[in-house]
């Protein structure tokens, strides 16, 4: 899968580009800020009964299959450590969960859901709130609001967000908090294309050396 999109969040906008599973281009005002073109071979470290360190080989989730319901939508997806859902990676963990917003399947109470065009596109709007049971990917960037209770180790919501996801894509393209002044992060995804194909120079770091050479002697972006 490849997907082309602007996010803004805090005021900023990135220009991004995704080829699953793990290649990422993201520009900020026109320039490169971040490029990823190879993970590394390992994703996370076990530790063995002597309490050594063990790298453990990662697993993409294009490698594995999901369960899907009668509608053709993923009702469960495997669940085994090895399996890296985080990549590709950029900034925070709230770029992760807009991506992949799998942490509003689970302790979340919907209400108000509708069809919607975000940006030309279709999409599903919901009003929705965290119940104690919200476990988000990183509680200092989650998609909805509140934070975690140190002591009963449960979320405290304080307002309702206002989210959509891409019909075609499942990708969280807005999420608008319902609160006081500040209640978390707030973004916008506007989808620019959807698996299309995506040239190899696009992901390629470009050495400092090269920015010596002739103009035509260049190829690709920077």
């Amino acid at each position: 899968m490849t997907l082309e999109f602007e996010v803004e969040r805090s005021g900023t906008v990135e220009h991004a580009w995704i080829a699953r599973p793990d290649r990422l281009r993201v520009e900020s005002k026109g320039e490169a800020a971040h490029i990823q073109s190879e993970a590394p071979p390992f994703g996370r470290v076990g530790y063995s009964s002597s309490g050594k360190g063990v790298p453990i080989a990662r697993v993409w989730p294009t490698d594995v299959d999901p369960t899907y319901g009668d509608n053709g939508l993923v009702s469960e997806r495997p669940e085994d450590t090895t399996i890296d859902y985080d990549p590709p990676f950029h900034s925070d963990y709230f770029w992760v969960a807009l991506l992949d917003p799998v942490e509003l399947s689970v302790g979340v109470e919907i209400g108000d859901v509708r069809e919607v065009t975000h940006h030309g596109r279709s999409a599903w709007e919901a009003r929705v709130r965290p119940t104690p049971d919200y476990e988000p990917r990183c509680d200092c960037c989650a998609l909805l609001n509140g934070s975690e209770s140190l002591d009963q180790m449960t979320w405290v919501p304080n307002a309702d967000t206002m989210i959509r996801l891409d019909v075609q894509t499942g990708v969280c393209v807005s999420v608008r908090h319902l609160g006081g002044p500040w209640c978390g992060q707030e973004g916008e995804v506007r989808i620019l294309a959807v698996d299309e194909p995506l040239a190899d120079e696009l992901f390629r770091r470009v050495g400092w050396w090269r920015r010596f050479l002739p103009s035509r002697n260049r190829s690709g972006p920077l």
